[in-house]
């Protein structure tokens, strides 16, 4: 369960950043057809995901390092 987690978090870090710049990107790919406004809809919630993913992935890698710990 505890690597499960850390890929699963670290999967939703990479997720999060590739949409965060994909929505930072928008405004330029579409000619300003979508405004900077439009595209922070996107860009809200991308952040989010990164940082559950961040939180995860930091409480994943402090349950491994405390089980190599104990098992030592």
């Amino acid at each position: 369960m505890k690597i499960a987690g850390l890929v699963i978090g670290i999967l939703l870090m990479i997720l999060g950043v590739v949409g965060g710049i994909v929505c930072l990107l928008l405004p330029s790919m579409t000619n300003n057809r979508v405004s900077f406004e439009e595209s922070l809809l996107g860009l809200i919630p991308a952040i989010v995901v990164a940082f559950i993913g961040l939180l995860l992935t930091i409480v994943s890698v402090f349950f491994i390092m405390k089980a190599k710990k104990t098992a030592q």
